[in-house]
């Protein structure tokens, strides 16, 4: 269902106070409807306890600036030889930062991704690491098409890329009216 930006933060508002389960929430839109959301009602969101949420985190930037700039040069040199390498870097990475982040608060707010997909990374560590009350909520530019969640879709239809069906609950997806 399609909602308005406050709606989308009722919503997720609503969800937060769950303690069980596994607790990744999407927000999909329009480039440009993710980025209203995240200047505009995003600083509104608050946690169950009613603070504000800390901004959304930049997984593409923070990655590569974990990793020290001579690995990442010779990553990058490499990279056509040795793409496996390159993918198994970022996905450890991933993991730290999730650790890391979830550690120091319970909410944690991610955006632009595109390295993740790009790699095809696997998204299991989002979902592993968003429980026992710790709360992932990604930012994702992105429509519902019938079953399927099409990532990327303003893009040209190569960088197209589909959500996992079983990564998020149907009830932890809103998509913003543009």
């Amino acid at each position: 269902m399609k909602m308005s930006d406050p709606e989308v933060n009722s919503h997720l508002r609503e969800r937060f106070h769950n303690v069980a389960g596994r607790h990744l929430y999407v927000i999909l839109g329009t480039y440009e409807a993710v980025a209203r959301y995240e200047r505009i009602a995003f600083p509104e969101a608050r946690d169950p306890d009613n603070e504000k949420l800390l901004p959304p985190l930049n997984v593409n930037r923070t990655l590569l600036d974990r990793i020290p700039d001579e690995e990442l040069k010779e990553l990058v040199q490499n990279e056509a030889q040795r793409p496996q390498q390159v993918r198994n870097r970022l996905y450890h990475e991933l993991d730290r930062l999730l650790a890391e982040e979830l550690a120091k608060c319970s909410f944690l707010t991610l955006k632009q991704m595109e390295l993740l997909f790009a790699y095809d990374l696997e998204l299991d560590k989002l979902r592993t690491r968003a429980t026992n009350e710790k709360h992932i909520l990604l930012l994702l530019p992105g429509q519902r098409r019938g079953d399927n969640i099409w990532l990327f879709h303003e893009a040209v239809p190569h960088w197209h890329r589909t959500l996992p069906p079983a990564l998020v609950p149907e009830e932890h997806l809103c998509e913003l009216i543009p």
